[in-house]
């Protein structure tokens, strides 16, 4: 199975992270599906089918989820049709594949995984080589996923074999790297790996540090869904984030005209007629613009200038409107994902589109958090 992709599904009104990776579920033949956990500890695949990491082991035993099938099998593939495999070739098992998904939980819950757990394990024992640490080094060798064991000291010119030295016998032969070559494990190679961690130690850190060096590699809060809320009564005193859809009513200022939203300016500067573009400024609402907009011809060219436009706009609105501003920079490092268009373009559309209006006001963020620090003039 190759690794897993980034996902999330919402709940009541939040965002949760999730990691999917394909299955292949068992029924009339098979299909082959996602199967995605979440930060929540929630695993689903197929239509709606949710349980935990105990109710998919159940699912792998009973054969309802399945991660190889024989030659001859007809498998499902949506958007492809039905194919008929040929000799199977995979290395997956089922405890590979529950491991792996144990991992993706570990990694959403920001907490080490079981290739962390086992590095920093053996870590230990060479600080401080102790019959007991041993044996903690031993159990955590064990709980990382076999066909990931390799990759678990970030080395592959060494790949795990001072763990497996370590965890072998005096006397015992055991497979080296290379194939076909074999490791008599000795004395001095049992010191020649507890050398060998106790150099990869201020390596790691020197890796670590070096990939940090000018701040954390993720972000710290939730994603932050924009749009998913529609005010049909008008909008409220207070929308919260909600404020930054491009549609709230906010003036912006484009050579010298003003318009009532960034949707009524972005539309209304997408065509070059002057009548229309008049008609589209005085819409009533943000979509009403759009709506009037999607009947006026599009400019030349506006394909390749729309997100620079887009940009532009959202750019000043928070220059003329510090409470948005503000509004914006509250979100701190969360990833923004804008659903409050129907283009894919613009917004997520689930799950498949580019959001480059979550982008770009991820990106004004930064510019705004920069000025606040004298970093860039304001």
């Amino acid at each position: 199975m190759p690794d897993s992709t980034p996902t999330w599904r919402r709940v009541d009104g939040d965002i949760v992270p999730g990691l999917q990776r394909p299955v292949l579920l068992a029924g009339r033949g098979f299909r082959l599906a996602a199967l995605a956990c979440f930060a929540d500890d929630l695993i689903t695949w197929g239509y709606g089918r949710s349980t935990d990491l105990a109710g998919l082991r159940a699912a792998l035993a009973d054969g309802s989820v399945v991660v190889q099938v024989s030659a001859g099998s007809e498998v499902h593939v949506p958007g492809l049709g039905t194919v008929t495999t040929t000799e199977p070739n995979t290395w997956s098992t089922e405890e590979m594949f529950l491991g792996e998904v144990a991992d993706d939980l570990d990694r959403l819950h920001d907490r080490p995984d079981s290739s962390r757990r086992a590095h920093d394990a053996f870590l230990a024992y060479a600080a401080d080589p102790s019959g007991p640490a041993l044996e903690a080094a031993r159990a955590a060798y064990l709980e990382v996923p076999s066909h990931r064991r390799i990759f678990m000291f970030g080395d592959m010119d060494h790949q795990d074999e001072a763990a497996r030295i370590l965890l072998a016998d005096l006397g015992e032969e055991i497979p080296a790297r290379r194939p076909d070559h074999t490791h008599l494990v000795t004395e001095d190679l049992k010191s020649w790996a507890i050398r060998y961690f106790r150099r990869l130690e201020p390596a790691v850190a020197r890796r670590q540090a070096d990939r940090t060096v000018d701040g954390p590699e993720t972000a710290s809060a939730l994603p932050l869904t924009v749009g998913s809320r529609v005010f049909a009564d008008g909008w409220p005193d207070d929308p919260g984030t909600e404020a930054l859809q491009i549609d709230f009513p906010a003036a912006v200022v484009h050579e010298g005209r003003e318009f009532p939203s960034v949707a009524h300016a972005y539309w209304a500067l997408s065509t070059a007629d002057p009548q229309w573009r008049d008609r589209i400024a005085a819409a009533d609402r943000g979509h009403d613009a759009r709506d009037l907009a999607a009947s006026a011809p599009r400019r030349e060219g506006w394909a390749a200038a729309r997100l620079a436009v887009m940009g532009v706009l959202l750019r000043d609105r928070c220059r003329r409107h510090p409470a948005l501003a503000a509004t914006l920079l509250a979100t701190g490092d969360a990833r923004i994902l804008y659903v409050g268009m129907e283009s894919g373009y613009w917004s997520t559309a689930a799950r498949q589109g580019t959001n480059w209006i979550g982008r770009l006001l991820e990106t004004i963020r930064s510019e705004l958090a920069a000025e606040a620090t004298g970093i860039l003039p304001g």
